[in-house]
């Protein structure tokens, strides 16, 4: 497993970094440029997670490295997602002239945002109960969740003898 890390994770990087090289412009700040190479290489490792993943299922070794490796993609690309890179691109967009303004601009307009998009999210839960179809949306999620468990567990059940 660790040979193929060994492998995977360097050409991962290389790629990003060309993709990054290529279509960045030469006016990028060296810090956006590092954000976004880091925020595509933790989505991108998670091409080279996947088949270690399955190698130490199906071998049976479970000794929680391959653990920590998707704990560290999915938080860094969480954070990355949803605070770093909106606010540096909040801030890139703000037309203050201090560092400290464009940095409240940058928060003011994401918390805006946030705002916006949870008081949609709301009302349409809101919606949702008013019209009594929470059971059916709740329903639906449980089975397709039954089915997901169903299929994986298909190749482990014994046959009754």
């Amino acid at each position: 497993m660790w040979v193929f890390y060994l492998i995977s994770l360097p050409l991962t990087l290389g790629m990003v970094i060309l993709t990054l090289k290529y279509f960045a412009g030469p006016e990028v700040p060296r810090y956006v440029f590092v954000t976004v190479g880091y925020t595509w290489f933790c989505s991108i490792s998670i091409i080279s997670l996947v088949p270690a993943d399955i190698w130490t299922t199906i071998i049976g070794q479970f000794n929680g490295g391959i653990s920590f490796f998707w704990s560290w993609s999915y938080w860094s690309t969480f954070l990355l997602t949803w605070l770093v890179v909106p606010l540096i691109q909040g801030y890139e967009d703000a037309g203050d002239f201090t560092v400290k303004a464009r940095l409240k601009t940058s928060i003011h307009v994401n918390l805006v945002f946030y705002l916006i998009v949870g008081s949609i999210g709301l009302f349409g839960l809101i919606l949702l109960i008013i019209m009594d179809k929470i059971g059916l949306v709740s329903s639906l999620i449980l089975l397709s969740l039954h089915c997901i468990y169903f299929l994986a567990n298909l190749g482990q059940v014994k046959p009754v003898a």
